[in-house]
């Protein structure tokens, strides 16, 4: 029988500051350019980079897409660029498949992710995720949120939109998670699905732990897939 253990290990937490400065570094873009894209102050980045605060969801999501790259992408490196795991995250250096190849990529790709080899970030707000999926998978990310006790993203009663579309099971814990006007109350089983563009918030109001899996797709399959 193989040796499970390694599964008990805690995933690697990744430094999402530093690896926002370094893909920043890497386009030529200077900090109070990427603060006025993302809508924050030069400072508040400048904390987020050196660590000294952390990213909420809805900042984390805009930074990202200002430097052209998903947030997933981002937590596991400079696109481009070689992590910690030796694999490289893909970006506008390695777009991943061209359309006509897609399908074939799609039916012979096969990757293996240890639990130890998937990279963990935490947010502000008592939000924090676990990225699931790698490179082999073009257009789409797979995460595991986990929302403490209270948490709520983002959090002071905003909401935080981004392009594509979301598939969300929640796996153990409830949660609120509010799309529009129209609020759902997840319990475990429960799956919701909805196009990101749309503004969304989820909360976690009980005093039990929530784990969330959500399959977030940036575009949608082509035809003969």
């Amino acid at each position: 029988m193989t040796d499970r253990s390694f599964r008990t290990l805690e995933s690697p937490v990744t430094d999402l500051g530093c690896n926002i400065r370094a893909a920043r570094k890497a386009q030529g873009m200077s900090l109070r350019e990427l603060a006025r894209r993302a809508d924050i102050s030069a400072s508040a980045l400048s904390q987020i980079e050196t660590g000294k605060t952390r990213a909420s969801a809805k900042t984390a999501y805009e930074i990202a897409q200002q430097l052209g790259v998903t947030l997933a992408e981002l937590s596991t490196g400079v696109p481009g660029q070689p992590d910690a795991t030796g694999s490289s995250a893909p970006g506008r250096d390695h777009p991943g498949p061209e359309p006509d190849g897609l399908a074939a990529h799609l039916r012979h790709a096969v990757e293996f992710i240890p639990h130890s080899a998937q990279r963990t970030v935490n947010l502000h707000g008592g939000e924090s995720f676990r990225v699931l999926s790698g490179p082999s998978l073009p257009g789409a990310n797979c995460l595991l949120l986990t929302y403490e006790p209270g948490a709520s993203s983002p959090p002071n009663d905003e909401f935080v939109r981004h392009a594509g579309h979301e598939f969300n099971y929640l796996v153990s814990g409830r949660l609120i998670i509010e799309v529009g006007t129209d609020r759902h109350e997840l319990a475990p089983g429960d799956t919701l699905t909805f196009p990101a563009s749309t503004p969304h918030r989820l909360t976690n109001p009980w005093h039990e732990k929530a784990e969330l899996v959500s399959l977030f797709l940036h575009t949608l399959p082509h035809n003969g897939l």
